[in-house]
């Protein structure tokens, strides 16, 4: 009994001995932190103090005239008390002086902290904007009263349609209001507000420090005064701090990563689930390429394919629902492949990019950025009648091709700002004003054409000056915009002016609108070319986006002018729907689903509320209109329309059933592609893709890499491709030029998986070269002779740089010329060597490493390693260019490809040596469409075939003189034995 009240004494000692070292441990945890905390304050409190002072005394003045200073805390509390206005660097001066007091700042608060200092992409620059301007600062339970005008701003032109303007991202920033310069925080701690913010569940730093982690480039001026010490000290265990310096790596691919690739994954997944739009496209991304690793690159891998890793029940409810989903229907919709080949994964880790994704995984995260962008677009000034403007440039092929007429229409440099003020002075001429010039500035403020911001209340302004010219097409787009609220206030909002430039596009109304188009449909078939009519009369047809603007007043109906009449409205969508309007055939999907239609037939008279042929109005969609539906919004799909292809995306996810019969079965691969060409084409990826332009062409390197960075990440290959160039440039945002290569080829490496022609080529470029190879890029080894022979590497004429550099001849001539004298000495044998082993200097008596008394030699056998570590790097590295170029040259025919092939097969670099494939790659070079390869291809032949001339002649050399001194040494040994070998044949015989 004894040894039982023993054991219980002896589990209690325990329990408390284990919560006091527990409390003890908390406490010292707490006071470092307090006492680091601390540090940081000291080394502010002058900027502080001054600021404080300024501040109180300010608001001292206003209240009562006098100008007396007070401590910091006191000042603080009395602004508080006070709700004075408090400028920028007070605000952050605040929230770090919470942080000092070990008050807990909410997520908000320690993202604003973050972006006070560190250089942030233009998207972030919105938000900061936001953050600074919110009504309440987001500290938890104290509030700020916003201060107008308090600040400098810096405002920069980026194309899109957001007008916020934040303050300066510099390493401090101009308080007016005090008279005084205030310190920022450094970019150390404001990494560690980053991370804060992430873990307090702040979706969009979540989704900054995926980024981060994913890339491997801290968004810091200096990425060598990192964030590690704080690591060391222990003081975040989780954060970035953890890792090691010699740890923290910059992958040069998107599979690599480790540890911070899968927090990278974590924190993507969380943002995502916040609603962060570009973090669920960066993990769609992702799970797409794994998807689509199997043998045929078209197919997706979907979760049919994988059964075996949930097996029993999971695995025959599976096929029960493919079994349901396969079910043939009266209405021919064709069904589900029972046979369907089975798609595998590929076995190659470098496929997957950190995940092992399906089509259904991609789907899920694609479909909820389609939602979000959706939902962007419908509530935004565009109303989701407008694809946001995207930019399409390729800063690699504009390099290389500078203002050639050879660059493609996406690569047209933007319209010159002088361009837009002389159509602006055209349009706006009293007297007489342009219609053309003003067509034209509407037509590049609606769709943002040219690099011109797209702007829809400018776009409004001068479609009223060409539709009051007359003009049908602008009188419809005017009627557009005022039907829907483009470009206007929801007070300015009038169906009345949207009914007047509808019937400018209308002349005559429906009947006559129908008329014209069947008279230009009877001229077409004539093939009369210049639409004549007997009479001598012009036909032109009505404008249609007018047509179904009148269908939709006609829909809505305008109080005192149109009254509301569905069967008015279906035939002015039928008549625009037949002229080719792509809101014509939208508008009668929806009406057959239902929507403003409370009679669902195909037929009827509004007024009666009975079909036309007699019958009761229908309750409901039929199966019939169901399918009907579907048909008409593939049409408006295939024609561009956004709306249509969400509600395709959809039907395509979930499936539709009625009464029984299946009229869209599931399919993922359909849902995917649709929810996809969705993301890519909204205003996340579109407006940091202009900006990202706008700032390279206006010398802004930095800030446009970062954020082409962030649009690479979702997968944009514009963004990977301009990227890469920029990073090859060697804009490396602090890196070393090792780090700065592996982050380039990352990016090449993506686009190059997504088919993109010069990505292919520049990977190739990047292994042919050796551009990754530690012992030619590290920094220690880099010099100008270098750092040239890796920029010319990929120029489109490489000799042309011993024009522009005759001194790199000198060099190059001295290195061979050593060679050879170190080569010719070595056959003689001569000279003493010093060689170092292992940071130990010993002498070596006179040998030759060739000799084979001396290859067991330590200096030999080090040599003898080195030379072959290398060459084996160096024959895998041209393999893998070798593989690039043949999937440029297969998938694009490309002229560059076809002529490296022929060049390697010409040497034997990584191919095997073979004049005739050689000479076949070169053939196909000098075909190509642009005919740029034909002169490079003739030189190259010539060249070929005197270096195959002297290879056969040198080979013949070879065999006549292995075959003579085998002939002597038969003919000495007959000699010696007095025996030939043919007797000694016949002996043995």
């Amino acid at each position: 009994m004894a040894n039982k009240y023993k054991v219980i004494l002896l589990i209690v000692l325990t329990g408390v001995a284990l919560i006091l070292s527990s409390t003890i441990f908390a406490l010292e945890f707490m006071l470092q932190k307090r006492k680091h905390l601390l540090k940081i304050l000291k080394a502010k409190k002058e900027s502080t103090r001054t600021g404080t002072s300024s501040s109180s005394s300010s608001n001292s003045s206003s209240k009562d005239g006098t100008n007396d200073q007070h401590s910091p805390n006191q000042s603080w509390s009395r602004t508080i008390k006070n709700s004075s206005p408090l400028s920028f660097s007070d605000r952050i001066q605040y929230m770090q002086h919470q942080v000092v007091n070990d008050r807990v700042l909410s997520a908000d608060a320690h993202l604003a902290l973050a972006l006070s200092a560190l250089p942030f992409e233009q998207n972030d620059n919105a938000l900061y904007a936001q953050l600074y301007h919110s009504e309440t600062l987001p500290v938890r339970g104290m509030e700020f009263v916003q201060e107008e005008n308090q600040h400098e701003y810096e405002h920069e032109h980026d194309g899109d349609d957001n007008d916020d303007r934040a303050p300066r991202r510099k390493e401090h920033v101009q308080n007016t209001h005090g008279g005084h310069t205030a310190t920022v925080l450094s970019q150390q701690e404001a990494i560690f507000h980053l991370e804060q913010s992430a873990q307090l569940g702040n979706p969009y730093a979540q989704n900054m420090l995926a980024n981060i982690l994913a890339s491997g480039i801290l968004p810091m001026e200096d990425p060598r005064l990192s964030y590690w010490t704080r690591g060391e000290n222990g003081t975040t265990g989780t954060g970035m701090g953890r890792y090691a310096k010699k740890d923290w790596m910059v992958p040069s691919d998107f599979a690599e990563g480790g540890q911070q690739l899968a927090r990278a994954l974590v924190l993507w997944h969380m943002s995502a689930m916040g609603g962060n739009i570009e973090a669920a496209m960066a993990l769609a991304y992702r799970h797409f390429i794994s998807a689509t690793s199997g043998e045929d690159p078209t197919m997706l891998v979907e979760e049919d394919d994988m059964g075996w890793v949930d097996g029993g029940r999971n695995g025959r409810r599976r096929n029960e629902e493919r079994e349901e989903m396969s079910r043939p229907s009266r209405w021919n919709i064709q069904p589900r492949n029972k046979k369907r080949k089975e798609i595998k994964h590929s076995a190659d880790g470098f496929a997957h990019y950190g995940v092992l994704g399906t089509c259904q995984t991609s789907l899920a995260y694609y479909e909820a950025a389609a939602n979000g962008i959706m939902d962007e677009l419908e509530s935004g000034p565009l109303r989701g009648k407008v694809l946001p403007a995207r930019d399409e440039h390729k800063l690699a092929e504009i390099h290389q091709r500078g203002a050639s007429s050879k660059l493609a229409p996406y690569n047209k440099p933007d319209e010159l700002e002088e361009a837009i003020k002389y159509f602006k002075i055209r349009a706006n001429n009293v007297h007489n004003p342009d219609l053309g010039a003003a067509h034209k500035l509407a037509n590049m403020y609606h769709y943002g054409l040219k690099g011109v911001k797209q702007d829809m209340k400018e776009a409004l302004k001068y479609y009223e000056i060409a539709a009051d010219l007359n003009s049908w097409e602008a009188a419809g787009q005017a009627g557009k915009f005022h039907l829907w609220g483009m470009g206007v206030d929801g007070k300015e909002r009038d169906l009345k002016k949207a009914l007047e430039y509808f019937r400018k596009g209308t002349p005559g109304g429906l009947n006559a609108c129908k008329l014209r188009l069947q008279k230009k449909l009877f001229l077409k078939k004539q093939n009369v070319e210049d639409d004549l009519w007997e009479s001598g009369e012009i036909i032109y047809n009505c404008d249609h986006p007018s047509v179904n603007g009148m269908g939709l007043l006609h829909l809505y109906g305008v109080p005192m002018m149109v009254a509301t009449n569905l069967t008015r409205a279906i035939e002015y969508f039928e008549l625009a729907k037949n002229m080719g309007n792509m809101d014509a055939y939208f508008n009668l999907a929806m009406m057959k689903l239902g929507w403003m239609n409370p009679f669902f037939g195909t037929s009827f008279d509004y007024a009666k509320g009975i079909n036309l042929n007699g019958s009761p109005y229908k309750t409901s969609p039929t199966t019939r209109d169901y399918i009907d539906a579907l048909d008409l919004l593939k049409k408006a799909e295939s024609m561009g329309h956004i709306q249509a292809k969400h509600r395709l995306a959809m039907m395509y996810s979930h499936g539709l059933e009625h009464n029984g019969t299946i009229i869209v079965g599931k399919s993922c691969p359909k849902a995917l592609t649709l929810n996809r060409e969705i993301a890519m084409s909204g205003t996340t990826i579109s407006k940091r893709l202009r900006a990202a332009y706008k700032q390279y062409t206006a010398g802004n390197y930095d800030a446009s890499l970062r954020n082409y960075l962030a649009a690479a990440e979702t997968g944009s290959v514009e963004a990977q491709v301009n990227a890469a160039f920029l990073l090859e440039q060697g804009h490396c945002l602090g890196m070393n030029r090792l780090d700065c290569m592996k982050a380039s080829v990352r990016m090449w490496r993506a686009a190059a998986r997504q088919g993109d022609e010069e990505a292919s080529l520049r990977v190739g470029d990047f292994y042919y070269y050796g551009r990754l190879r530690e012992d030619l890029v590290s920094d220690d080894v880099l010099n100008g002779l270098i750092l040239r022979d890796i920029d010319f590497s990929t120029a489109l004429f490489p000799w042309i740089r011993y024009v522009l550099y005759p001194e790199d001849v000198l060099p190059k001539a001295r290195k061979y010329m050593i060679k050879i004298v170190k080569w010719a000495l070595s056959k003689l044998g001569s000279g003493r060597r010093k060689a170092t082993l292992e940071g130990q200097q010993e002498e070596e008596e006179d040998y030759d490493c060739s000799n084979p008394d001396h290859k067991n030699r330590p200096i030999c056998l080090q040599k003898d390693n080195l030379a072959r570590d290398k060459e084996k790097t160096r024959r895998e590295h041209f393999q893998i260019a070798a593989n690039y170029y043949k999937k440029a040259a297969a998938d694009h025919g490309s002229a560059r490809a076809n002529f490296n092939l022929g060049f390697m097969h010409e040497w034997g670099l990584g191919l095997t040596q073979d004049f005739p494939l050689a000479k076949r790659f070169y053939d196909i070079a000098a075909t190509s469409k642009d005919g740029e390869g034909e002169l490079a291809v003739q030189i190259a032949l010539f060249s070929m075939n005197v270096h195959e001339f002297l290879v056969k002649t040198t080979l013949a050399l070879k065999k006549w003189y292995h075959n003579s001194r085998r002939s002597d040494q038969t003919s000495s040994i007959q000699d010696t034995h007095g025996v030939s070998f043919h007797d000694i044949s016949a002996t043995s015989t």
